[in-house]
């Protein structure tokens, strides 16, 4: 969108516009998420005030109506442009252009896991970007496989030890001495490896 010129006194007349433009906006966007909604609730507003004060420095405010005003700002919205910034790119994943163009879903990597197998793990690995694909790819196959053998408590004891989880936070949450918690994660390394086929 082009700079718009400085024009005073345009403001009180959009003030008058803006809860129409926000109503509009609010209907219109109701079916996102909370945080997605308000972002584009948002950016529908500065759209239109962008446009309202465009229309004042050409002087057809005359011709401007809070409903056509409030369509253009949320269809300015959904074709994924933002006021002071470029139009999202349609080969960007995460652009709203690419998943309303290509049909793209972008969901996250746990959703399609059990809770307790993927609630920590993942998240780990997921955060370490300087492990090679190819052995990030085998360790996400073989940790799942080998937290398959392993009773539900202990699964959850390991997921809570890899998100992070203090010695005596787990010993706390599993009624357990903290001194069990690290004869666990030798047992577990010990497990882990002999899985892999290591000497423990």
């Amino acid at each position: 969108m082009s700079a718009v010129p400085q024009v005073s006194g345009w403001q009180e007349g959009f003030l008058a516009v803006l809860p129409a433009v926000q109503l509009h906006a609010e209907i219109q966007f109701r079916r996102l998420n909370a945080d997605r909604r308000e972002e584009a609730i948002a950016e529908t507003v500065a759209a239109a005030c962008v446009n309202f004060q465009l229309a004042a420095a050409q002087g057809k405010l005359n011709v401007v109506y809070p409903g056509s005003l409030g369509d253009f700002a949320v269809r300015h919205v959904r074709t994924g442009r933002h006021v002071g910034g470029a139009q999202d790119a349609a080969k960007d994943a995460m652009s709203p252009a690419c998943h309303r163009r290509y049909g793209v879903r972008v969901s996250r990597f746990c959703e399609s896991r059990s809770a307790d197998v993927a609630s920590g793990w993942q998240q780990a690995v997921i955060a370490d970007r300087k492990v090679p694909v190819p052995d990030l790819a085998a360790f996400r196959i073989d940790f799942s496989q080998w937290l398959q053998t392993c009773s539900g408590r202990d699964r959850s004891i390991v997921t809570a030890l890899i998100a992070g989880e203090q010695p005596s936070e787990v010993a706390d949450r599993f009624g357990i001495s903290r001194g069990r918690v690290s004869q666990l994660r030798r047992q577990y390394e010990q497990r882990w490896l002999k899985f892999q086929g290591e000497a423990a």
